[in-house]
């Protein structure tokens, strides 16, 4: 009884390291999955501002292509303001006739356009509410990150701790 009574604190103490080992692992894995969440958001986040980046380019290209058709049109108003007055009277009507098919087609081009516009806006601003969504995702999976690397750090530092005896590991492992 002796033997049992004096291998008792011992046997308290390597249970007290193995259940604090078990809460050391587990709060490790913890924090490996949320590191993995948040590379995976970031990937998430870097594919979006891609995406964004080329629906920028493509909105410039087709303001570049909408500034071109209006100079195209000026300078076809400009050779029939020409024409008009060095042949008022020879084929007008066939200039005319073309010119404003290609008004209607420079019309539809516009109309087309300004749809595309509203369109590329209203999916920049869906992937503006979206990131930022995201981008508060990242901050409390970070938040959380960091707090369970500040737990694990504490748990190591506790199992680094000089050991002074049973009962104060004890009292010490009950208030926290």
């Amino acid at each position: 009884m002796d033997k049992l009574s004096g291998m008792l604190p011992f046997l308290a103490l390597g249970t007290l390291g193995v259940a604090n080992l078990i809460a050391t692992v587990g709060a490790l894995r913890g924090s490996r999955r949320a590191e993995e969440v948040g590379e995976e958001r970031y990937e998430l986040l870097r594919d979006q501002h891609e995406r964004l980046e080329l629906l920028r380019e493509e909105r410039k290209t087709l303001l570049d292509e909408l500034e071109r058709e209006r100079r195209e049109r000026l300078e076809a108003q400009k050779r029939v303001k020409q024409l008009m007055r060095e042949h008022p009277h020879l084929e007008l009507e066939r200039e005319l006739q073309r010119l404003t098919e290609e008004l209607e087609l420079e019309r539809q081009g516009r109309t087309h356009n300004h749809r595309e516009r509203q369109r590329l806006g209203e999916e920049l601003e869906w992937e503006r509410l979206a990131r930022s969504g995201d981008q508060r995702n990242v901050q409390r999976l970070e938040r959380d990150l960091r707090d369970l690397q500040e737990s694990l750090e504490e748990q190591q530092q506790a199992l680094k701790a000089p050991r002074k005896g049973l009962w104060t590991n004890l009292l010490r492992s009950n208030h926290r």
